[in-house]
């Protein structure tokens, strides 16, 4: 479980390199971690993964209620932090955990690491390795949650464990949450933002929140995200025997929709990509697009037949038919563009004489969102977003801003005003968040604490003139 001598030799080289270079609080020595550091940091991180802490079932376990006893001891064993524990606005078994480092002054807009800790499903039979086991082989560190993202509840905790043993004191408070069920809505931050602890907070001058791995040198940061829209349809037509022409079907008018939303999907794919008429455009905008700048439609389920006493009648036309959607909305794209994309479908697909083709967002209220919400990468509006990228450039690392391509909690932060930046500093890394066989290359996780070690203390380090210069206030995006 320990780390190789190798991996540690090799953040060493890289760390006095002037490409990884972190320099301590004086700027006259370069900053490492130590073996001991290391050791510590993967065998935390191994341990975090053994909780199976899959959203869907860790209620019933109590998976979530074990892992959050392991964070919190890992918490309290970090000297300066106070203020460790579980909020009471919890939701029931799904504990929400919090720590603090008191600034100098504390009056100051806050700087907060969240991380969640809950991870998606893992089939053991498609994994050629125990999801759960938590093990280092051949310099990679697996198992779920690996990268998304119990690697940065980690890595958050062991820099400021660095940062302690530098004898830094941040002058702006330093609050650390640990949230569950960040992958099925985020009842968890849902939590954090209506706790009384929230409400007493000074404001909150900058939050960092999960990112992705970077497949190239570049980190990537993210500044928001594409708004997620599950969408069910509902199909109302003519019923009848199966052995005649019956016009004017639930499924026909599904399928004639279902089209549709297949064609959008398409056009989108070839902007991505480049294909058809954009195909060869080396210099066009197609070329220049990452998934998080298209608007991206899946059918995920659908749903059809006429059930009797539990079976279904194969020669029956239904006179109902079902579909949900996934919809992720690019910022590019205004959210009332796509509710009026969804009801011309529904206009063009239905037929005359019957009920016809309706729609309606699923789940909660947080799912039905009609605006984007991004924190600017402009300094003149944001100088919080110019300290996050100095404090990586001058560690001789590069950033890309970037549309998160999925869903995260930063969305709520975001808005409620908050600056919020999606950020896992992993680079040179296979994106492996949800896949089998879930992975974190050893040295680019050691890295990364190094990085917030870097980050972090940059950020808490500013003071009061840094929020004055933000021309929308210290809470806002």
């Amino acid at each position: 479980m320990a780390p190789s001598e190798s991996v540690g030799e090799e953040l060493k080289s890289s760390s006095a390199s002037k490409k990884t270079k972190l320099l301590s609080n004086d700027d006259t020595t370069v900053v490492t971690l130590t073996q001991e550091e290391q050791t510590k940091a993967v065998q935390s991180l191994c341990k975090l993964i053994s909780y199976p802490t899959v959203s869907a079932t860790s209620v019933s376990t109590g998976a979530y209620v074990e892992c959050a006893k392991y964070l919190i001891s890992e918490l309290e064993s970090i000297s300066c932090l106070s203020n460790v524990h579980i909020l009471e606005e919890s939701p029931e078994h799904s504990p929400v955990v919090v720590a603090c480092w008191e600034g100098t002054d504390p009056k100051l807009p806050i700087i907060l690491l969240n991380s969640h800790y809950d991870v998606v499903p893992a089939l053991e039979e498609d994994w050629t390795v125990d999801p759960f086991r938590g093990f280092v082989q051949d310099g990679k560190i697996y198992g779920r949650g690996a990268q998304d993202m119990k690697c940065v509840c980690v890595q958050y905790m062991e820099a400021i464990r660095v940062l302690a043993r530098l004898s830094f004191q941040p002058q702006r408070s330093i609050y650390l949450s640990f949230v569950p069920d960040e992958e099925v809505g985020g009842g968890g931050m849902a939590a954090l933002l209506e706790s009384k602890l929230y409400q007493e907070l000074p404001g909150i001058a900058l939050a960092l929140d999960e990112g992705l791995a970077s497949e190239t040198e570049t980190y990537s940061v993210f500044y928001g995200e594409r708004l997620p829209w599950w969408v069910g349809v509902e199909a109302h037509g003519n019923t009848g025997h199966g052995s005649r022409f019956i016009e004017s079907t639930a499924v026909e008018q599904l399928i004639a929709l279902a089209n549709k939303a297949l064609e959008f999907r398409k056009g989108q794919r070839d902007l991505l990509f480049g294909e058809g008429k954009h195909a060869g455009c080396a210099h066009g905008v197609a070329k220049k697009k990452k998934l998080g700048d298209v608007t991206t439609i899946n059918i995920t389920t659908m749903q059809a037949g006429v059930q009797v006493a539990g079976m279904y009648a194969y020669n029956c036309c239904p006179p109902v038919a079902k579909c949900s959607l996934d919809i992720r909305i690019s910022p590019h794209v205004e959210p009332s563009e796509m509710k009026d994309l969804l009801d011309g479908w529904c206009k063009e697909c239905s037929k005359p004489g019957v009920p016809g083709l309706s729609w309606d967002f699923i789940g909660g209220e947080g799912n039905k969102a009609m605006g984007h919400h991004t924190t600017s990468t402009d300094a003149k509006v944001n100088p919080w977003y110019n300290v996050f990228a100095t404090a990586v450039t001058n560690m001789g690392m590069s950033l890309q801003p970037e549309v998160f391509p999925a869903a995260t909690d930063s969305r709520f932060l975001r808005a409620l005003g908050v600056r919020a930046l999606g950020f896992s500093p992993m680079r040179n890394s296979e994106i492996m968040l949800h896949e089998n066989d879930e992975y974190l290359l050893e040295s680019v996780f050691l890295e990364g604490i190094m990085v917030y070690v870097g980050v972090i203390r940059a950020l808490a380090s500013q003071g009061k003139d840094v929020d004055d210069v933000a021309e929308t206030g210290s809470n806002k995006a």
